[in-house]
This record gives C-alpha cells, sequence and structure tokens, in this order.
C-alpha cells in the first residue's frame, strides 16, 4: 500500500480513536457499538489488504473511530480526556512495538494461527474474545505500563467484557501500527490538526450518506 495520502492516515487514525471509544463503553455499560466492534476485530485478521480503507472492510467499518477523532478535534473544550489517554497509550505502545522485529513477528505468528483455527473451527464469539484477550497480555502487555480502563466495577469485573476490552486495544495496536506505516506521527497530529479534522469531516459525510 504505497503512496499514503491524509485520507489513509485518518481511516488509519480513526481506528485507533474507534478502539479506544469501544473499550470505554465497555467498561462503562457492558455494551458498545457491535457493527464497529466487529470491524475492528477483523482488522486483526485482514493480513494483506489492498488499502488502508480495505483493513476496516469499507468507509463504514470505521466511521465511528472518524466521528470520535473529529469530535475530539473540533471540540477541545468538550473532548473526552479519557479517550485521548487511551490513544496517547495505543500510539506509545504501537512504537515500542515497532521497535522490536521479533515482537511484531510473534505477533503475527499468533493472529495467523488464530486466522487458522477460525477457518478449521466453528470458534465463538467469546472464545476468539479470550484468545485474543491472551495475545494482548502476552504481546502488547509487556512492552510497558499499562492501559489502566476507568469504568463501573461490575462490568470490569465481568471476565467477557474484560475480554473484550482487550480486543479492542489489540485493534487499537493494529491501528496505530498502520497509522505510523501510513506516515502518521505526533507531531504531525499537532501541526495538522486542521488538515486532518478537515479530511474527517468529508469521510464522515460521505459515511452518513
Amino acid at each position: 500500500m504505497p503512496n499514503y495520502s491524509e485520507t489513509d492516515r485518518v481511516f488509519a487514525l480513526g481506528g485507533v480513536f474507534q478502539a479506544a471509544s469501544l473499550a470505554r463503553d465497555i467498561a462503562r455499560t457492558g455494551g458498545c457499538d457491535a457493527a464497529a466492534f466487529a470491524a475492528s476485530r477483523e482488522s486483526l485478521f485482514n493480513f494483506e489488504p489492498e488499502s488502508v480503507e480495505d483493513v476496516f472492510g469499507s468507509a463504514h467499518g470505521v466511521a465511528v473511530g472518524v466521528r470520535t477523532l473529529l469530535q475530539q478535534l473540533e471540540h477541545l473544550q468538550q473532548r473526552d480526556l479519557e479517550i485521548s489517554r487511551y490513544v496517547v497509550s495505543l500510539l506509545h505502545l504501537a512504537d515500542r512495538l515497532m521497535k522490536s522485529d521479533t515482537r511484531m513477528q510473534s505477533l503475527h505468528n499468533d493472529l495467523t494461527a488464530l486466522a487458522r483455527r477460525r477457518e478449521h473451527f466453528d470458534l465463538g464469539d467469546g472464545v476468539q474474545h479470550e484468545q485474543l484477550s491472551t495475545i494482548y497480555q502476552e504481546r502488547i502487555s509487556t512492552l510497558g505500563p499499562r492501559i489502566m480502563i476507568r469504568g463501573e466495577p461490575l462490568q470490569l469485573q465481568n471476565p467477557d467484557n474484560a475480554a473484550r476490552i482487550r480486543t479492542a486495544l489489540l485493534c487499537g495496536i493494529r491501528a496505530a501500527v498502520l497509522w505510523r506505516q501510513a506516515g502518521g506521527s505526533k507531531l504531525g497530529l499537532l501541526l495538522r490538526r486542521r488538515s486532518i479534522a478537515a479530511t474527517a469531516r468529508d469521510l464522515v459525510d460521505k459515511t452518513a450518506s
């Protein structure tokens, strides 16, 4: 996927914001946007996408994330600081991951092995989330400070919710790596805020029509 555009980077960054939003919602209520969660989860198994947009199946697959990104950029005084904190942590962990070819390969091996199991066995959502949660704990949680998720204790103590939260965070790592590969940078995010917001606005308008 050469010659990345601003639109590509917004799609990828939207994937990070979508993951953060999903994790927040599950932690607070035990629920989240089911279609967005499914699109983010499937992005983990799209190993040879034709484009950045294709990683999420379509523009609609990451629409929740792009809308969240736009809201965070356009309404600074009303932005969700919890989502911002999760996004910063995901970008940081992705940077650490990308510094180690061995860790990147191990993560890829884990996901391809799970993809093969999905092809041969009818794995339910709960089983997949549990296995993705284990992959996150083994490959991402060991990289540095863990992302501390805040929410309702009753929801956080639910094993299925915990697994889905880690699955969402793993999706965020995948999107953050994609954003970096597409030329995204933290400095660029600060300096090109208006351009990024304008591109996100165009994408939100298109997916809404």
